[in-house]
């Protein structure tokens, strides 16, 4: 299977974003123990996981790559 250069360069861009979200790993993320806070509406948890943020980024590079390129026909 091939992958074409806008789904590498979206891979790339997921990759970093995760690894930069996780080194930074920001309140609203995680607990004070470095452990990934649930999701959810109560004060221990969140309503922006690190599972969501990091795929609505990686959604939103990909179409970013594809708009650009006006390739999304």
């Amino acid at each position: 299977m091939k992958f074409n250069n806008d789904i590498k360069m979206a891979i790339i861009g997921f990759a970093i974003i995760s690894f930069a979200l996780y080194s930074v790993k920001p309140e609203f993320m995680f607990d004070r123990d470095n452990s990934f806070k649930q999701f959810g509406l109560t004060r221990d948890k969140t309503i922006y996981p690190f599972w969501l943020v990091t795929l609505l980024s990686g959604i939103i590079i990909y179409l970013c790559i594809i708009v650009k390129n006006n390739d999304y026909i």
